[in-house]
């Protein structure tokens, strides 16, 4: 019967279709060899990498024989995503053209060395059916330990600091989007998770995935090119930041942070005060205003600002042991109007002064930002004081739009300052050129804020600056910028850094599309921050870069414990206070 006929022949097509829109093994390899063409023209670490871990981004046989044998696509971009992940590296990353996310609604994070709960979306997860509670422990979803989750997703995005790496694959465990792991897309319906209780018993849930997004399984039919292809190819739209056009370079220059898609920031919890959706942070407190111990402040902790939604800053003041003690944080270094969030804080510290016998400075769980960090700093440090200098991968690109910036500018009649920076790019990006160099010397980052001189590597205090006792708070996700401040206070001598290992994300960052054939982004470290003294550290060789190696703590302090997650931090704000008190009563005043 011919339309019997039909209908089979129909769906064999169908049927056969998903296989006939895998990318070929040319196509992959094409996407593969550019993503490390990026890499190879514009990775400033690559000598330091190199180094440090052994790995050699030029050294593409093991690679490319993964990808001949890879069985699908998903597979495919698992593998590119492991190569750029071997440079463990924070800025450097392999993204999935994929908004698809599944959630399990419940967030964990590892305390004492175990994946405990530390955050339940009640209206997923209702108490009814889903008794468990914030610090209970994690101990396997579909069979696989905690560890092995960790372990396996480890090996698709890392971090710099191994800690941070591990900490942010545990999150992947119960929220999987797609752009950082290819294979969320084979999901299941629900999970089966085990969770050891307080007391010890170990409990089974069947737990549904909710899922967002349309799920990618392949790429899609695509045509391989024939060198008599005749097309006709489209301009990449240009992306509009707001800011002139000479500027654009010189912001991108200046991009010390984590990344908006970042999964860490991504996704929707529900309060369980009001029922209201929430923007979903796993990190508690990850470039977030408020600090994550605000809850573990003394009764007597007076807060002054972060209330008014305009506010950027978070701070406050408490009384120890009969000292008055300020606290400040800054949430990132990347306000929307740096000139209103400066008159902010120079009204703080100037209360802070008049009113503080000592300062604690939190930039824990900052995810970076640009040049305000130098403002903060000014403002700060008492007299003269270091700031970085970057040594930048140079590419002819780069030289050109350098070029381009500085003549726009001229003829726009910009900020002489403005001139004076790309003048000096230019100088020193064309030396390096012209002597084979892949990377530049040390260049000033930054000027500050409303200078009419051009950036340089020693600065003067501002007018308004905080001269007591101060300590500054870091953990392993004080972040690119959040890694620099910290780096350069200590240098300074200005005040004991508190806390743990910073991420040790040390360079400005840019992405780049590195797949035509399968739609994938990367990022990619364009520069290397230097410090002003070697470093020496038990894992590294002695440097001056911060990238992997991070800024280490003078006063160890870990808030990581079951105890600070019960007690939402009261443990840890007693410990630093001590070490403040202890501080103003031997440091200078």
């Amino acid at each position: 019967m011919p339309g019997r006929q039909l209908l089979i022949a129909l769906f064999a097509f169908f049927a056969s279709a998903p296989l006939a829109a895998q990318l070929t093994v040319d196509q992959r390899l094409h996407d593969f060899q550019n993503l490390a063409a990026l890499y190879a023209k514009r990775y400033a670490p690559y000598e330091w990498k190199k180094e440090l871990t052994g790995f050699d981004l030029f050294h593409l046989a093991p690679w490319t024989d993964r990808i001949r044998r890879a069985k699908g696509d998903l597979e495919f971009y698992e593998i590119c995503a492991e190569y750029v992940a071997s440079l463990d590296d924070l800025h450097s990353s392999f993204r999935l053209p994929s908004a698809f996310a599944a959630d399990l609604g419940l967030f964990v994070d590892i305390y004492d060395g175990k994946v405990l709960i530390e955050q339940i979306n009640r209206t997923l997860l209702p108490a009814s059916r889903f008794p468990f509670q914030v610090g209970d422990e994690l101990v396997s979803v579909d069979g696989k330990s905690a560890e092995e989750w960790i372990a396996e997703f480890s090996k698709l995005r890392k971090r710099g600091n191994p800690l941070t790496t591990r900490r942010a694959a545990a999150d992947l465990i119960t929220y999987r989007p797609q752009y950082v792991l290819p294979s969320a897309a084979e999901l299941g319906d629900e999970a089966t998770v085990v969770i050891r209780r307080a007391s010890g018993d170990a409990e089974t849930y069947t737990i549904p995935w909710t899922k967002s997004g349309v799920p990618l399984r392949l790429v899609g039919p695509v045509p391989a090119p024939r060198p008599a292809w005749a097309g006709q190819a489209g301009a990449a739209p240009a992306v509009s930041s707001g800011l002139p056009d000479y500027l654009k370079p010189l912001a991108e220059m200046r991009n010390w942070k984590v990344h908006d898609d970042d999964h860490l920031f991504q996704g929707l919890t529900c309060s369980e005060e009001t029922g209201e959706s929430l923007p979903r942070r796993y990190l508690l407190g990850y470039g977030s205003r408020t600090p994550v111990f605000s809850r573990g402040f003394p009764a007597n902790f007076a807060q002054r600002l972060g209330r008014a939604a305009a506010d950027f800053h978070y701070s406050g003041t408490y009384e120890a042991e009969g000292f008055k003690i300020g606290y400040l944080r800054f949430p990132n270094f990347a306000p929307v109007s740096q000139a209103a969030t400066i008159q902010e804080l120079e009204r703080e510290i100037e209360f802070l002064q008049q009113n503080t016998d000592g300062l604690v400075v939190d930039v824990m769980r900052n995810p970076g930002g640009g040049c305000y960090m130098l403002d903060a700093a000014s403002r700060l440090i008492p007299y003269e004081f270091y700031f970085f200098g970057e040594e930048i991968r140079v590419t002819m690109d780069r030289i050109s739009s350098i070029q381009s910036a500085l003549e726009a500018a001229q003829r726009a009649r910009a900020e002489q300052w403005i001139i004076d920076v790309y003048r000096s790019y230019l100088e020193q990006l064309q030396q390096a050129y012209r002597e084979n160099r892949g990377r530049t010397g040390a260049i000033p980052a930054c000027n500050q804020f409303g200078s009419t001189m051009p950036a340089g590597f020693y600065y003067l205090p501002a007018r308004t600056v905080y001269t007591k006792p101060m300590i500054v708070l870091i953990d392993e996700f004080s972040t690119s910028a959040g890694d620099i401040f910290p780096a350069m206070l200590q240098d300074s001598r200005r005040g004991p850094l508190v806390g743990t290992r910073t991420n040790g994300a040390g360079g400005s960052t840019s992405l780049f599309p590195t797949g035509f054939f399968s739609e994938a982004l990367s990022s990619n470290t364009n520069t290397l921050v230097l410090r002003r003294e070697p470093v020496a550290t038990p894992e590294y060789p002695t440097t001056r870069y911060i990238e992997n190696v991070g800024v280490r703590p003078d006063i160890p302090l870990e808030y990581m414990t079951s105890e600070n997650l019960l007690q939402n931090g009261r443990l840890f704000v007693e410990a630093f206070t001590a070490i403040l008190v202890n501080h103003v009563r031997s440091g200078p005043r």
